[in-house]
């Protein structure tokens, strides 16, 4: 199931201090700057760095703007992480394909992820 931008935690101080601590973010808003899209890199900045929130509202461009998401996120790695950094991700399934075209494969079973909400 979809996230998208309408299902996002309402809790503002948890999105702000997410936000403020994001090491880049990708934004476009439409012509009344309402938000339509969005994607951030969080990580330590090094090593390791995590794509994180790529939510679309939807629309009938929605595979073109999360494209021009991903675009700008992967240009932004491409000249800013190191080489051998790693770029990890957790994708619907659905959206494993669209995310494979940028060159992500599934990890497993090299290793696989876990996760834990508090």
């Amino acid at each position: 199931r979809k996230q998208g931008l309408r299902n996002c935690t309402k809790d503002e101080d948890m999105v702000k201090t997410a936000l403020e601590h994001s090491i880049f973010s990708a934004i476009i808003r439409d012509d009344h700057s309402e938000l339509i899209g969005m994607g951030r890199i969080i990580g330590d900045g090094g090593r390791f760095f995590q794509i994180v929130d790529v939510a679309v509202k939807p629309s009938e461009q929605e595979e073109e703007i999360k494209h021009m998401i991903m675009d700008e996120i992967m240009d932004f790695l491409r000249q800013n992480a190191p080489l051998g950094a790693e770029v990890l991700m957790m994708a619907d399934v659905p959206s494993i394909p669209f995310y494979q075209t940028f060159g992500f494969q599934y990890t497993y079973p090299k290793s696989i992820s876990l996760s834990k909400t508090l």
